[in-house]
């Protein structure tokens, strides 16, 4: 039997919500949790991540932590899992005084949760208010997913050129699972990356390895989510490296698509779906690393 049909996918990286929620202003709407199912079907995906997005910078239609217990409760094959909304200003916003994270994290475990994300906060990775949200996932062992963006625009997480504060960030929680994903934080795959192309869509062959190969061989904490045109462009701008970066840290990787919308769902998730597929019929990737970034490693983490 086809490897590709044997073994279910695990997406670690889904954004549904009920109704759709009103069009963005650049276009598309949250699929709902039928469309995901539908596409599930037929990438052969068993089951979906849930995401919920509680940053204000980016949200036009937020998707809460209720939301995403409700969505897990009322589809629980397709998403057995789910993260919570946890934000570094949450509580009182004080740099100076951390707030209890346990307490949200401990209640939202209680309902389900199994990590927090996708955190978005437009603010420095080691910004003191995220560095003690992070000790708390820490302490409590509690996955995050982390979105990497671009100063002065849109949302997420900010870090330099080299990644230096994720490192930062690697060596202060070494017992964090921490999932990295956006194309600030995959063009740094390439040494050729510069300040100019850092949070753009990179192209072309990679002659040298970046910072990415570097982090993971020092930190097994940290985990690259594939998910979205940030991942699959990094990943099919020159597949000879792509092979070779998936036989080392195979252990690392998680399939995820972002699915967030239908135009998602129609390009994005079907070419990452298709470059692992592809990739192991091809014998460019080998069965242990395919179980491993489609299902495996998902199941670890989750199941930890």
């Amino acid at each position: 039997m086809d490897l590709t049909k044997q073994v279910k996918k695990i997406d670690c990286h889904v954004h549904p919500q009920f109704a759709g929620g009103p069009e963005r202003m650049r276009g598309g709407t949250w699929p709902t949790p039928e469309q995901v199912r539908e596409a599930y079907d037929t990438l052969n995906i068993e089951s979906g991540v849930l995401m919920s997005c509680l940053a204000p910078e980016h949200m036009h239609d937020p998707i809460s932590s209720r939301d995403a217990q409700a969505m897990h409760e009322a589809y629980p094959e397709t998403f057995p899992w789910w993260f919570c909304a946890l934000d570094p200003r949450m509580a009182w916003n004080d740099p100076a005084r951390v707030p209890d994270y346990s307490y949200y994290i401990d209640f939202y475990r209680e309902l389900g949760a199994r990590g927090a994300g996708e955190l978005q906060a437009h603010m420095m990775l080691d910004d003191p208010r995220m560095l003690g949200l992070l000790m708390h996932c820490e302490k409590k062992n509690f996955p995050v997913t982390i979105h990497f963006g671009k100063p002065g625009v849109g949302q997420g997480l900010l870090d330099d050129l080299g990644l230096v504060r994720l490192e930062k960030v690697l060596q202060q929680f070494p017992k964090l699972t921490l999932l990295a994903h956006a194309a600030s934080f995959w063009s740094e795959i390439s040494a050729d990356v510069a300040e100019e192309t850092r949070h753009t869509y990179s192209t072309g062959p990679i002659a040298q390895e970046g910072r990415i190969a570097v982090l993971l061989r020092k930190y097994p904490n940290l985990i690259c989510d594939i998910s979205a045109n940030s991942g699959y462009r990094a990943l099919s701008r020159d597949p000879d490296y792509t092979w070779r970066f998936f036989d080392e840290f195979f252990e690392q990787i998680v399939f995820a698509t972002d699915i967030s919308s239908r135009q998602t769902i129609e390009k994005t998730a079907v070419q990452l779906s298709s470059l692992l597929d592809d990739g192991y019929r091809a014998g460019n990737i080998s069965e242990k690393a395919y179980r491993c970034i489609c299902r495996e490693n998902a199941l670890r983490i989750l199941q930890a």
